[in-house]
This record gives structure tokens, C-alpha cells and sequence, in this order.
């Protein structure tokens, strides 16, 4: 496959394009990326490599929409390989050295230091979906185009996600 390079043509409309990208869409896509990874670097670096990616294809063409999906997908896909590579496919909890971090220890830190616990139990497929579909908004279908799926399997996977999450819960209470 051939490199596309921006001309000096398309290169304006590419970076008027990428800044608004990256302006409405980059923490969003950190954090989610963050939850994926584990690791607040990495998750900037996959988030760079996405909009790098954005910036390729709309300097090939112009013309080309780019949404909201088609980030999350090529995030997601990107995760998974760094993942990959990693040989670890799951969602990585905080670190639980709070004291350490300057955390407040209360119920509310307690219950979401718990609630990341619980999604690290979580397989890939299904902390995907659950992420996508309740932190990020996007309705089934839409999730179900980004993980490259069916809108019934992100349903599904989202339902066993909350049952699983629901019973590591009741353990942690």
C-alpha cells in the first residue's frame, strides 16, 4: 500500500480539519484509550497515532468524512494490538497505592477504586462494549461499528460486563 503524504494542496484543509478533531475529540479518546491500556503515556501516544492516522487519510482525500466512530474504532483496534503485543488483554484498574497518589480514601474513592477492580475482571470484548456504550455514549449500533460486530453481541456483551461487574461488586461490599 502506498504512503499518502499531503500535497501542498490539501495540507491546509487537513490541519483546519485535524485541529477541530483534535479539540472536540482527544481527552475523550485519551481516557478512553487510558482505560484500555492502563498506562496515561500509552494512551496518548495510541490517541497521537490515531489523529496521525486522520491526518493521512484526509490529506489523501479531502473530501473523506471522519466521525467520532471511525476514531474510536481505529483507538480501539490500536489498543488491542498494543495489547497484543503486550500479551494483555483486559482493562487495567488504578493503581491501588492511594496513599502514595494523595488520594482521599472515602466511600466514593472506595467504591471506584472497587469499580475499576471490577472492570480489570472483565475480557476485552466485553469492557469494549460496556466502555463504549455507557461511558462514551454510543448506542449499540454504533458501538457494534466501531468493535466491528453485530448491535445484538455489544447487547449482550454489555449485559454479561453488568453481571460480572455487579457480582465482583457484591464481593467488594
Amino acid at each position: 500500500m502506498e504512503q499518502v503524504y499531503p500535497t501542498a494542496i490539501h495540507a491546509p484543509v487537513a490541519h483546519a480539519r485535524i485541529e477541530a478533531l483534535v479539540r472536540e475529540h482527544q481527552a475523550k479518546l485519551a481516557r478512553y484509550v487510558r482505560r484500555m491500556v492502563g498506562d496515561p503515556d500509552v494512551a496518548m501516544d495510541i490517541a497521537q497515532d490515531v489523529f496521525f492516522a486522520a491526518y493521512r487519510t484526509i490529506a489523501g482525500d479531502p473530501d473523506r468524512p471522519l466521525t467520532a466512530g471511525w476514531l474510536y474504532k481505529t483507538a480501539t483496534n490500536n489498543a488491542i494490538s498494543f495489547l497484543r503485543r503486550k500479551k494483555i488483554i483486559r482493562f487495567t484498574p488504578l493503581d491501588r497505592d492511594w496513599e502514595v497518589r494523595g488520594l482521599r480514601i472515602d466511600e466514593r474513592s472506595a467504591a471506584s477504586i472497587d469499580l475499576q477492580v471490577a472492570m480489570s475482571r472483565l475480557p476485552g470484548d466485553q469492557a469494549a462494549a460496556l466502555m463504549l456504550t455507557t461511558y462514551t455514549g454510543y448506542t449499540s449500533q454504533e458501538a457494534a461499528a466501531i468493535l466491528g460486530t453485530t448491535a445484538d453481541a455489544v447487547r449482550q456483551r454489555v449485559c454479561r460486563a453488568m453481571r460480572t461487574l455487579r457480582a465482583v461488586m457484591a464481593e467488594h461490599a
